[in-house]
């Protein structure tokens, strides 16, 4: 069977068009378990949750695994085994071979589930390799093998206004992307942040100034947040999210270079506008593929500042790295000296 989505997994889920063999893996961890836990749902009843054997891929024993896929079910209609973060390329040729055998030979009353949560199994490239691509390219000939990618933003919208809702309150779809981009896309932290945020409403409308106060953005999304606040000329706002930024154990190069990159997003939006070249078009070029969020609210916001101003920031912050590597002067003074620089700097 081809390698099919979350969506076409859903379906088939709710349709009752089950397999024996599941291998689910990508980058929306949130979805993998969510499908991960319909098919069990679907497949043991109400009593799903003490209905399965849950196996700790890392230290998978290969021959019990084999031995608990042969074991008929006494009172649940599956022998149901969960198994998380199998990784191939940890398995000798001889293991990985015995397992592949087993999942051949599965009997019609075991469901093997193989989750992939806590690691990239295509280790940044587009494929499998290796023994995982062994391991999958078997799994695809008995069972099914479904990538989770992280979702649209469009999609990602209707998932926390619906999500907001579900909780008894409401959120703008402009201020529901917002949201999605401060947590970079990512479902887990997302229905968190969500979490947080309702709680905190208690059947309110999520305003943006909320989402500013009670998220908790990554450092990307706090050093573009940072950016936004120095070309908006709002130096209290800027203070206070390097200092937020640094009191999260950040490192301040790793500070520095987040930031950079939020004033390139800027530099770059603003030099392609002066050409009249669309944001998609930048997103192209610049390979922004996953990140195109970025390039929309760079095109957004740096109409405030010129092209010279965003130059001079950007110096500021290469001298200020340079001397993070070279310099014995405090780290937090060096970055809190380029953001009073950059802040006069974008006012002209």
């Amino acid at each position: 069977m081809p390698e099919i989505n979350s969506s076409e997994l859903l379906k088939n889920i709710k349709s009752g068009c089950l397999s024996n063999v599941y291998y689910i893996y990508g980058k929306d961890v949130l979805t993998v378990e969510n499908a991960a836990k319909a098919i069990l749902k679907k497949r043991l009843g109400k009593d799903w949750k003490s209905s399965y054997t849950k196996i700790d891929g890392k230290n998978i024993d290969v021959s019990e695994v084999s031995d608990m896929m042969e074991i008929c079910p006494m009172i649940a209609d599956y022998n149901a085994l969960l198994i998380n973060d199998l990784n191939g390329e940890e398995l000798s040729a001889d293991k990985l071979d015995n397992l592949i055998d087993a999942i051949k030979n599965i009997p019609d009353f075991t469901l093997l589930i193989i989750d992939i949560t806590g690691f990239d199994v295509k280790n940044g490239k587009k494929t499998f390799s290796g023994k995982n691509k062994k391991l999958v390219d078997n799994i695809a000939k008995k069972g099914v093998v479904c990538q989770c990618a992280v979702k649209t933003t469009a999609d990602m919208v209707k998932t926390i206004c619906a999500g907001a809702v579900k909780r008894g309150c409401e959120i703008s779809k402009k201020n529901a992307q917002t949201l999605a981009e401060y947590c970079l896309m990512d479902s887990m932290q997302i229905t968190n942040e969500l979490e947080k945020l309702c709680t905190y409403k208690n059947g309110g409308e999520i305003s943006l100034e909320d989402i500013d106060i009670l998220v908790s953005g990554q450092i990307e999304t706090d050093s573009f947040k940072l950016a936004r606040a120095v070309i908006a000329m709002n130096a209290s706002q800027a203070f206070f999210l390097l200092d937020d930024l640094l009191n999260k154990r950040n490192e301040p190069i790793a500070v520095i270079s987040a930031i950079s990159m939020s004033f390139l997003d800027l530099y770059r939006a603003r030099a392609a506008m002066t050409v009249n070249k669309r944001a998609e078009e930048v997103i192209e070029d610049f390979s922004y593929k996953g990140r195109a969020f970025a390039v929309n609210n760079a095109y957004r916001d740096c109409r405030k500042v010129s092209l010279e101003n965003l130059r001079k920031c950007i110096s500021i912050l290469r001298d200020a790295d340079r001397k993070l590597k070279r310099s014995s002067v405090s780290q937090r003074i060096i970055l809190e000296t380029a953001l009073t620089k950059m802040l006069i700097a974008a006012r002209g």
